[in-house]
């Protein structure tokens, strides 16, 4: 059974222990995009590190047909008889924003949610440290994870050390050529100009050399005309 928003309110100090401003949507908990993000390079030339998000600077960019890593500002707990499901918010998936790192967080989590998401819209996404970005809903399952005796050491519930970052590992799996239609399309661009060059090149180089062989072909003809003018002056000569 799915948690109301009467349960989620008068159990967040446990869902969000150090967020208990949390905004409540409905049946579901707000989440914010915290202070680090990755963007895959959308060139040669763009860095390749996490940037860090500040009051000065809290904008960012996800350019069309990139990838990108995001975390929560919310340490989020998921207690050990329940599950929870994540989402974004619609306005995201509205502009061609795509979750492609999951849909569910495990009993027993605790820690800050990374997103790996997908810019599959037609323009660059604008996103700002602190912008309500997605939601989760708590569930409940029909017993708790851990039920002592033989299962204490089971793997029912999540007991790994708590995210508070993007980790260094989920980077390295972001590096790497993107193969995205924007960038196909982008190389086709580019392929179609350096061709469009070398044609352009081509064609003077023709020119050119028919620039040439007209050149002597018109002396040629001049000097076949020449010969034959004196061949018939010296006939004529011989004649008379």
């Amino acid at each position: 059974m799915f948690w109301s928003g009467n349960r989620l309110n008068t159990q967040k100090m446990v869902l969000v222990p150090n967020h208990p401003n949390t905004a409540i949507d409905c049946a579901s908990l707000v989440l914010t995009i915290g202070s680090e993000v990755y963007i895959t390079p959308n060139s040669e030339t763009d860095s390749k590190v996490k940037k860090t998000l500040t009051v000065e600077e809290p904008q960012f960019i996800i350019p069309k047909g990139q990838f990108a890593l995001l975390i929560t500002e919310e340490e989020v707990h998921v207690p050990n008889q329940n599950i929870a499901f994540i989402s974004f918010k619609a306005k995201y998936k509205y502009k061609g924003l795509i979750n492609v790192s999951g849909f569910h967080v495990d009993p027993g989590w605790r820690g800050k949610l990374t997103f790996s998401v997908y810019n599959a819209g037609p323009s660059d996404v604008v996103l700002e440290k602190g912008n309500p970005f997605a939601l989760i809903w708590y569930a409940d399952l029909d017993q708790e994870g851990i039920v002592g005796g033989d299962y204490t050491n089971n793997n029912y519930v999540k007991k790994d050390k708590p995210i508070t970052s993007i980790s260094s590992d989920k980077v390295t799996d972001m590096t790497g050529d993107i193969f995205s239609p924007f960038k196909l399309k982008k190389d086709i661009e580019d392929l179609k100009e350096k061709y469009n060059k070398d044609i352009m090149e081509l064609k003077k180089e023709v020119n050119a050399i028919e620039g040439k062989l007209l050149v002597r072909t018109g002396l040629l003809i001049f000097a076949f005309i020449s010969v034959v003018i004196f061949i018939i002056r010296e006939a004529s000569k011989i004649s008379n």
